[in-house]
């Protein structure tokens, strides 16, 4: 029975971590026009940043592995906090508004320590 629902709650993480990636996937696909043209290189390189820091995000979320739910769902959180931090520190690197720049700092700094605080429970518990 633990077995089957391991592989339940595996499969339901990766499934959400798929429907993320297609919605993210499929947005670069919309109607010509649906979306506001960037306003500045600045910001169209920003906003490829904050593709790149997407889909690298996805990635390292669908291709965590471990041996029962609790530490994949660690693992899962890991590259999620990861890509908060690399997205925010893109517009840290690339925005311009005073709001915008402190709110990402703040999830910078929110998640390096949420991210920490899992790294060590996956280390505790032999991920």
């Amino acid at each position: 029975m633990r077995a089957i629902l391991r592989v339940l709650g595996t499969a339901a993480l990766l499934s959400a971590s798929c429907d993320w990636a297609m919605a993210q996937s499929m947005s670069s696909h919309a109607t010509p026009g649906a979306q506001p043209q960037m306003k500045s290189p600045r910001d169209k390189a920003g906003a490829e940043a904050l593709k790149s820091d997407g889909m690298r995000m996805s990635r390292g979320m669908m291709s965590a592995r471990a041996p029962d739910i609790d530490v994949l769902w660690a693992k899962v959180m890991i590259a999620h906090h990861q890509g908060a931090i690399d997205m925010s520190q893109s517009v840290l690197k690339t925005g311009d508004d005073p709001e915008a720049r402190r709110l990402a700092q703040a999830t910078v700094d929110e998640n390096t320590k949420a991210k920490a605080d899992l790294e060590a429970y996956v280390r505790k518990h032999g991920g």
